[in-house]
């Protein structure tokens, strides 16, 4: 080995080590990176609140690891936001009653896995970043439909009530002449 190598290896070395230090710890962030999450409350048939009286609140229920907690927003006026690391990060809408949830609508992020489910979503952190989910509400009543006969099936209806009426009239008078 010519004499420069010999020189020069030492500080190679030792810059290699050095660039090797510094990329460790950026890959164990990454296995347990830090996402953020901001729940926004949208209203469209409210009007800006003004005052205190003029707040309109909706609940949250919060679960992860089997953990679950509440939170409240009032509707057009402050967000809520928290961090969170892992997986399956659920917020759901509490049901109240004269408004019907309309749409969920969250920002686009390739490090967060975002999953619709009833009422609520669903998040995986797979990277540092953050999201912003907005739930909408619309008023209105949640309606059931009761089943009813369509006027072809009522009168069949009748017509089998007919026909159950003729067969017993029949069976009395056999009864009665016998």
């Amino acid at each position: 080995m010519n004499s420069y190598l010999r020189k020069a290896l030492p500080v190679y070395v030792f810059i290699l080590t050095v660039a090797g230090l510094m990329l460790i710890p950026s890959l164990s962030d990454t296995a347990h990176s830090q996402c953020g999450v901001t729940i926004c409350k949208s209203a469209p048939e409210l009007p800006v609140p003004q005052s205190d009286e003029d707040l309109v609140f909706f609940s949250f229920t919060d679960s992860q690891n089997g953990s679950s907690g509440s939170f409240e927003i009032a509707a057009n006026f402050k967000c809520f936001g928290t961090g969170f690391s892992g997986s399956d990060l659920e917020f759901v809408e509490d049901f109240k009653p004269g408004w019907i949830l309309d749409s969920i609508e969250c920002s686009d992020s390739a490090l967060i896995d975002v999953t619709f489910i009833e009422n609520g979503v669903s998040l995986d952190c797979l990277g540092g970043t953050e999201i912003t989910c907005t739930f909408t509400n619309v008023r209105g009543i949640l309606t059931t439909n009761i089943p009813t006969l369509s006027e072809w099936g009522m009168i069949a209806a009748a017509g089998g009530f007919a026909l159950i009426g003729v067969f017993f009239a029949v069976r009395r008078r056999k009864v009665q002449s016998v």
